[in-house]
Order: C-alpha cells, then structure tokens, then sequence
C-alpha cells in the first residue's frame, strides 16, 4: 500500500529497509526519510530499537498500534541483521515466521524503517525475497571522491562556509575518504575556524590527523620506494601511539592484496568502479592503490605478501620483541 504525504511528492512503501556498507550513510538514509514522515519532533509517534536487544514480536507489536494524535507513526529498526547471513551473537530471539507474516500483510498505516549494515542481504531468505517484491529496498552506496567532495562543499555552504580546493583535496587524502571520519574531522575544522568563511590548507594541517589507513598507505609507500629509514620511523611512531605490531602487519598484508588484486584487474580491463564493486572496497582505495602499482611488477608483489605471511607466523609464535620482527620485515623487502 502507496501513502501520498501534503508536503510534497512523498510517496513511500509501510516497510522499507535501508541497507550498506557505511553504517553513517544507512543511518543518513533513514534520517532523511524520518524528517520527511515527521517534520516536526512527534516523540509520541516515533520508536527507534536494536535489533541485536528487542525481539521482532515487541517491534511488530509497536508496528500494529494505533498513532496517537496522528495519522501514523514511524518506527526505526537499527541491526536488522536478520536479513542477511550474518551470524550474529544475541541472547534475544526472533520469531522469523513472524515476521515472514508481517512483512506479507503490513500495509500501514504506520511506516516501519529497518537498517542493515551490510553491503549484502541474504537473497535467500524468504523475507528477502518478500520485503523485496512488496515493499521498498534501498541500497545505499559509498560515495566516490567526487561525490564526498561534492557532499563536503554543500555541507559547508548550508553553514556559509567553503573550502580551498587544496584544503579539500589534503582532507580526503587524510582522512583515506572516510565518511564518518570526515564528518568528525568537519566538525573540529568548524569549531576551529570560528567565523572564518573559508577553510584553507594550513587550517586541515593543524587540525586534521591522518587516519590509520592513510598512515599505513604511506607505510606501504615508503617500503615499496625503498625509503626504509622513514618506514622504521613511522612504525615506531604508529607503536607510541599504541598500534599493536600484529594489527599493523595485518593492514599492511591487506595493503598488499589489494595491490595484487587490483593491478591484476586493471590489467584485465576493468575500471576503478567495477574494481571497487568486485573487491567490495572503497574506490578511493582502488584509486590509490591502481596509481601505485602502475610501475610495480606482480612478482614483487606477491614475493612482499609471502614475507607478510612469514612475519605474521613469526609473531605469532617467537618470543622475539615484536617491534623488533616488524623492523627486520620492513628492512627484508
């Protein structure tokens, strides 16, 4: 069943699951369409609940009751996991039939919202499968860099601001084009400026930190240039600030496959987008790492993924210090 709404042309399902790999972005999602039912603040016609805490049957319940004062109520569900193969731990326990039944007969007049963290759902599912015929199913994609760019300039100029296009290029590579991340760091760069109008170069170096991602890109970066001295160097610092060496090794062994990966794709003909898609990773990942490869040679690399795999036995099983295990591996490449 279809509800036109006065303001606007609105015009949404009774059951609607949002769903992506960008909890941030499913959650904006759901936001926008929740302004849209409730324009003004209705506490008395809005429910939000977990997934992973209240059972199905309560969330039906609530679904079921009649709006107070209203013409419907709108119901938020966060961790729908249910909809996907995840295997999720929780002491709470869902009736699937009941909600099978649900998703089969609702037709409002309540709107009910699910949110999936996952880039995938379980087409296997019956509840998929029938959420997906009957109702609205939204996926939510990662924005590219020319998007997040885009999105960042629009944010800034709502509050009257704006940002030198250096400025905004030194915050995306920072923040390794992470959403939540950049969001946070917006914030701080507001706050920072005060009634400046425009966010410049040296206002992103004195506030933005750059992310574990990007510090580990530049890690990566300088082992494959041979910089050896600035890699011990930005190893020790990652240490003080209290990565543990396995983690560290962990994401650079990532690195690496992604490196394989990605230049074997691109050398089959695929672009950065359908790299993305294929390797279920940022394209601003795919991006860097096809600029970096692009005079690698693949033995290399995958000589470097062995020496990754060695070193993670060894700190999994020495009694060696193991700051000094990931100083021998980057000095071995």
């Amino acid at each position: 069943m279809k509800l036109k709404f006065n303001k606007g042309a609105v015009i949404l399902k009774a059951i609607t699951l949002n769903y992506g790999a960008v909890p941030e972005l499913t959650a904006k999602k759901t936001q926008e369409m929740v302004d849209k039912l409730l324009p003004e603040k209705d506490d008395f016609n809005f429910s939000k609940y977990d997934m992973q805490e209240i059972a199905i049957q309560t969330i039906i319940e609530d679904a079921m009751t009649i709006p107070f004062l209203s013409d419907y109520k709108v119901i938020v569900v966060k961790n729908s996991f249910i909809f996907t193969g995840d295997k999720t731990k929780t002491t709470v326990e869902h009736h699937i039939e009941a909600l099978v039944d649900f998703i089969e007969r609702f037709e409002g007049p309540n709107f009910v919202i699910f949110e999936v963290n996952n880039e995938k759902l379980d087409e296997r599912k019956k509840i998929v499968k029938l959420i997906k015929k009957q109702h609205d199913v939204n996926k939510i994609e990662a924005m590219d860099e020319a998007a997040l760019k885009q999105w960042i300039k629009k944010s800034l100029n709502e509050q009257f601001k704006d940002i030198k296009q250096d400025a905004l290029d030194e915050l995306i590579q920072l923040t390794g084009a992470d959403y939540k991340l950049i969001t946070s760091e917006l914030e701080k760069l507001l706050l920072y400026i005060g009634d400046e109008p425009i966010i410049v170069l040296s206002h992103i170096k004195a506030i933005v930190s750059r992310s574990l991602e990007q510090n580990v890109f530049l890690l990566t970066d300088y082992i494959t240039t041979n910089r050896k001295k600035e890699a011990v160097t930005l190893l020790h610092d990652l240490i003080h600030m209290k990565e543990e060496p396995i983690k560290l090794l962990a994401l650079i062994s990532g690195q690496y496959r992604l490196f394989y990966q990605a230049k074997i794709l691109n050398q089959k003909g695929f672009s950065e987008a359908q790299i993305a898609k294929t390797l279920k990773t940022h394209p601003y990942r795919v991006k860097l790492a096809i600029r970096k490869t692009g005079r690698m040679d693949l033995g290399d690399i995958l000589s470097t993924m062995e020496k990754c795999t060695a070193a993670d036995y060894q700190l999994k099983s020495s009694y060696m210090d193991k700051v000094l295990i990931l100083e021998l591996f980057i000095l071995s490449i």
